[in-house]
Order: structure tokens, then sequence, then C-alpha cells
């Protein structure tokens, strides 16, 4: 424990700036701590009553990142201590709400639960030797922003001076310096080191004055880490997508504070681009999870619920509303799959384009780009005036290598999502709010004997979308020496409760043997069952059942295939053989009114010009569930002149379309032309 000499010369140490508050420069002079801290908690006694208005008595925000960073030893023990803190305090108030005690008594619990922050604080002084790490500098100061009524006089002085000193004293190593070489990668401390710290420090020494080019610093990294981190959409950077929470918890407190305290933080550019992160970040918000057989304990890192919760009010969007009921509906376990709506068709002056898709190719050009925007706007089929306020809720990004794929707005829509920024591409799919298959979605392919080393990148070719269809493709990027071209496509029917996942490959050489493996993982507690007749697996997940087709097989069982597709170490996997090239479809169906119809599909025959073409030129499948039919075809090689396939002429690259319950021409979901 401090000596009262010691304690004094803290006080003095504290600077105070020109413009600082006169009762504090005369508590300092009389050596007076609780004068100070009364002083002190009185200037920002205004931000911290809309903080408890807006907060009320939540666990300290700083808890959001406690596994988001590698902390110290001591942040560690002060992590583990106000985690302690939080759980006992939620034990309590779940006691108080099962029982009415007297008022005396019920004052004495709140008392004596608030002053386990001091003692927090006092276990902390004792360690405290080095400047302060990153996340124990906010969760401190957001202590003291909070919780300061609750500590000693000499407790919050030794602490005040603490932060004062790391935040407003330059020295060598000090808390907002760069990071070393080793922590560059870690973009998530350093926007905590660099942006938050200051930030939350800034305000909090407000009431010392002089910290305006703390907050200046501030301010401007934040600003920078949110513009390059999102595209102008407000997408993020598909490394960022499995740490997204992570990455929003730290701009979601800097808003909190900023708004307690009515300082800007976001100027134009930034705030409009953090609305657009707050509406896309909504897209990904999935129901809560169904209690587990196991009783397992839940994840403690904080949910995007828990952090839209906050920051949707402060996002200026324009949607807030239908965000807020997204995101309280989320809140619920989903339940039955819902009866799908039934799309409104609006008569079009041209049908013959509108579901075209032309593929576009990334570019950095301002021009390309431009191109890019009204490619898409033509590809979208005309919608009623009405839907014009509903926000979008697919979006995909060519520079933050991600695709965001719903089929609405609502809480138990079928959600896929896809990112592709590094060699390796991972896919998420949702089936009515509840996630089936999520993780790396891995490739494997053999030439011959030979196996070809991963692709190094991809890249979107194409991404299509209109209310029957949401679709996106992927094309490997592979030096020279590679010959084989690698493609895969994810599509969703938002309409018909069903999705496809298309792998191919095409080998330069048509006489080699090609074999294909990819695999992807289902979720943790998913089960897998075969079907006796045909080689469909049902996957199941909480409430959810979806049906899978490997259409590239045979449906029969007993019939002889080349390839297999099988449930193995948590994973599906899926392999095929060809010669010169194979396509691997796999449809997936979880409409509520065809979880128990009899499926049957079947290859079909491709011609050109009066000859049947291989496997390596394109190849034809139909699938059949119930009275729903669906047929796919992928060209892997340019046609001469248009080929046929089940009535279908056509030059495209790709097609899929619903084939009619009472016959009729093929309706197109999807065409994808072969560029020029």
């Amino acid at each position: 424990m401090a000596t009262a000499t010691l304690l004094k010369k803290l006080l003095h140490s504290i600077p105070l700036g020109r413009k600082a508050d006169p009762a504090l420069k005369a508590a300092v002079a009389a050596d007076d701590l609780a004068a100070f801290q009364n002083a002190f908690l009185a200037v920002i006694a205004k931000p911290v009553k809309r903080l408890r208005k807006q907060l009320g008595k939540s666990a300290l925000l700083a808890g959001w990142s406690i596994d988001a960073v590698d902390l110290s030893g001591r942040e560690r023990e002060l992590a583990a201590s106000l985690e302690d803190l939080a759980s006992h305090g939620t034990k309590k108030s779940k006691s108080k709400a099962k029982t009415k005690g007297k008022g005396k008594e019920k004052k004495a619990k709140s008392s004596n639960s608030m002053s386990k922050y001091d003692e927090v604080i006092a276990n902390w002084l004792v360690e405290v030797g080095a400047t302060p790490g990153p996340w124990e500098s906010i969760a401190i100061a957001e202590i003291l922003l909070r919780e300061g009524k609750t500590l000693s006089p000499e407790n919050f002085t030794q602490t005040l001076a603490v932060v004062a000193d790391a935040a407003l004293h330059e020295s060598s190593g000090g808390l907002f310096d760069s990071p070393t070489a080793t922590e560059e990668n870690n973009s998530i401390r350093q926007m905590i080191q660099q942006g938050e710290t200051p930030w939350v420090c800034s305000l909090l020494l407000s009431a010392l004055g002089g910290t305006q080019t703390l907050a200046k610093s501030a301010t401007e990294s934040l600003r920078k880490v949110l513009l390059e981190c999102a595209d102008a959409e407000g997408l993020v950077h598909g490394s960022l997508l499995n740490r997204f929470t992570d990455w929003l918890a730290p701009l979601t407190r800097c808003s909190i504070w900023a708004e307690a305290f009515q300082e800007l933080l976001w100027k134009t550019e930034s705030a409009e681009r953090l609305t657009l992160v707050t509406e896309r970040a909504a897209l990904l918000l999935l129901p809560a999870k169904h209690p587990r057989a196991d009783d397992s304990p839940a994840n403690g890192g904080p949910s995007l619920t828990d952090i839209l919760e906050h920051l949707i009010p402060l996002s200026g969007s324009t949607h807030e509303k239908q965000l807020n009921k997204l995101l309280n509906a989320c809140r619920k376990p989903a339940g039955e799959v819902p009866r799908p709506k039934k799309m409104k068709k609006v008569k079009a002056e041209d049908d013959t384009d509108e579901a075209t898709a032309t593929p576009t190719k990334s570019s950095k050009t301002e021009s390309a780009a431009s191109a890019k925007r009204s490619k898409k706007d033509d590809n979208r089929k005309p919608v009623e005036a009405a839907s014009k306020s509903k926000p979008e809720v697919s979006w995909q990004s060519d520079s933050s290598c991600i695709a965001i794929m719903r089929s609405g707005a609502d809480s138990d829509a079928d959600t896929l999502t896809l990112e592709w920024h590094s060699s390796d591409v991972h896919v998420m799919v949702a089936a009515a709010g509840v996630p089936i298959l999520s993780g790396n979605w891995n490739w494997s392919v053999q030439l011959d004997d030979e196996v070809l080393p991963a692709p190094t990148a991809w890249k979107c070719s194409c991404w299509f979308l209109d209310p029957e269809t949401v679709f996106v493709e992927l094309e490997a990027e592979t030096d020279e020496s590679i010959t084989v071209q690698q493609v895969r496509q994810l599509l969703l029917a938002p309409y018909d409760c069903f999705a496809l996942m298309t792998d191919s490959v095409t080998s330069k050489d048509p006489e080699r043997k090609v074999q294909l493996i990819t695999s992807v993982p289902l979720v943790d507690g998913a089960k897998c069952s075969p079907c006796d007749v045909t080689r469909e697996l049902s996957l199941s997940a909480g409430p959810r059942t979806v049906r899978s087709f490997p259409l590239w097989l045979e449906d029969d069982r007993v019939q002889h295939s080349l390839g297999s597709y099988r449930e193995h170490d948590g994973q599906l996997e899926m392999a095929g053989v060809g010669k010169g090239g194979v396509t691997l479809p796999l449809a997936l169906d979880w409409h509520p009114k065809r979880g128990d119809v009899p499926a049957d599909w079947a290859k079909l025959t491709v011609t050109e010009n009066r000859r049947t073409v291989g496997g390596h030129e394109a190849s034809g499948f139909r699938i059949r569930v119930g009275d729903h039919q669906v047929q796919i075809y992928r060209s892997l090689l340019p046609p001469t002149i248009s080929r046929a396939v089940l009535g279908l002429h056509t030059w495209d690259e790709t097609v899929y379309g619903r084939v009619p319950v009472k016959g009729g021409l093929l309706q197109p979901l999807v065409e994808v032309e072969y560029p020029e």
C-alpha cells in the first residue's frame, strides 16, 4: 500500500492543463485526495450519467476483447478478476430477482458488490510497474469512468496517475508507440493500442486539459483502420471475417465513449463507412444457438448480437428499425423452416437479358469498377417500388474477397457466406438460420499420378443477383506451369430453399486422367445419415435437416459409379474422376414440403453438332425432389456451335434453371456467358 507521502507525490505528478477545473487545482494544492476525486468526477458527471443510462449495470465492455489479443501475465490476472466479478454479479442479480429482501439489505448488498472494483484496482496497483498494456489500459480507464465513485480516494488517485503518465507523457517504449515487427500482423491489437486506448484516455483525462493531441492521434488511427479494412460498400476484408466481432468491438466501444462525451469521432466519410459496416454486419446475424444436449458451456466471447445492440443506435442507419427487428429476432433460437414466400413477378420491358450474367473481371481501375457496377445494375430484375426501402441483403466485393448471400432480412433467412482472401476458400451454409456447413472448402487435384499444388489465390469471375437467384463464381489464379483450370460456384435460390455447390477442373490435355477431391466441414454437433436407397446424405443440426445430393454419381446406391460422397471425420468429402476434366455439383435442399418426398437425379447427355461431348468439354445434370426439378449445365471448353442438353440449346458457359412441372421451356435461374 502506498504511503501518504507517495500518494501526495503521485497527486502532484498528474498534469493539469491551463483549462483544468479550478477545483482540481485547489485539491492538488491542498493535497486532498478525496477532494480531487470528487472534483474530477464532478467534471465528467454528465458523460458518466449518459454511460449509465445506455449501459446500465452491464459488465465492462473491455471484456469483449479479453480473448481477442494476447495478454501479458498482469493483464491476464486483471481479466480473471473482472470475469470473476462479472460472474458473481450475474449470480447475485438472479438471486435478487427470486427473493425480495428489505431495503437496507439490498442497499448493503449493492454497496458490497460495488466495492469489489476497489479490491480489483488495489490488487492491480500492487502488480503495476511497467507501462500498462493496451487491453488493461482500456479496462482500467473504463473502471475509472463507470465505477470511479466506488473506489477509495487513494486507489482512484494512484490509478489515474498511472493512466495519465502512460497516456500524456511521451517516452521511449510508450503505450502508443508503433508495434514491433512481430506484432504487425495483429491488426486488432494495433487498433486497440494506437486507436482505442488513446481515445478513451483522452476522454477520461479531458478534465485535466491538454488532451487534444492525444485525441487527434486516436481519431486519425481509428478512421484509417475503418477505411482500410472495409470497402466503400461496408464489406470488411475477408481475412477479418472469422474475427469480425473482435474487430468490431473496439470500434463500437469508441463510438459509445464518443456519444457519452458528445465528442466527434467519425467524420463524413468514416461516419458513412461505419453506417455501411453496421448494416452489412447485421446480415451476418444468425438466431441464437439451441442448447447442446451435452450441456457444454457456451463460448465466453461476445456475440455479434451483443455488439450490434450498442452499435446500431449509434450508426445513423436509415434502416435502424429493420436492423433492430432482425437483432431482436436473432436473440431466440431458430424454429422450424418457414414456408418460403412466393415471388411477386413484375412485367419487364425486356426479359431476354434479365437472367443473364456476364462474367465480370476484377480491376483496380475506376473505369472498370464503374463498368462492373453498371453490369450489376443491368443484371438486377425489376422489383416492386415498396421493396426499395428495404436494405439489400446480398453483397459481394472483389477488393474484400467476400460474398454474403441471403434470402431475406428475417432472422430465419437462408444465409451463405464465402471468402477467398488467401489460397483457402472459407464457406458457411445456414439453412433457415441454422448453420450446417462451415469451414475451409478444401481442394485437391491429381493428374494421372501427379498431385497438383493448391491454387495460390482465387478471384471472383462472376457475381449475379436478382430476386430469384444469388450466384458467385471463383476462378483459381495459378502460374503458367499449372495445366488445369479450376472453378467453383455457389448458388442460392431464395424462394426455393435450395442451394448448389459446384467444383470443376479442366485439363489442357484431354487425355489425362483428372481426379478431384473436395471437402467442407460440418458444424460441431451436426449428424449425417445415409439414405437406404440412393446416395443421398441427410445433414442434421439442431432443428434443421438438409438433404444433400451428389449429382455427379449415380443416384442408385447399387450401381457402380466413379467417385464417392461420404462423411469422414466431421467433413463432407466429395471425389470424382474423369478424362480431361470433371465436374462435381452438390445439391442442398431444405424445403419444408420436400423433407420426405422421393428424390432422383441423373447425368445428362450433352451433344454438339450431332456428337456426344466428353466430360472434359461439358456436363449436364438433373435433380428432381418431388415436383421441384433443376437442370445444371457446365461447359469446360468453349463450343464451336451451340450445344444441346435435355431440350436446351446454348452457347453459354454455365446454366442453372428450373424444369417446369407442367412442361415447357427451361426457366433459367442464371446463365453465365463466355467472356468475349
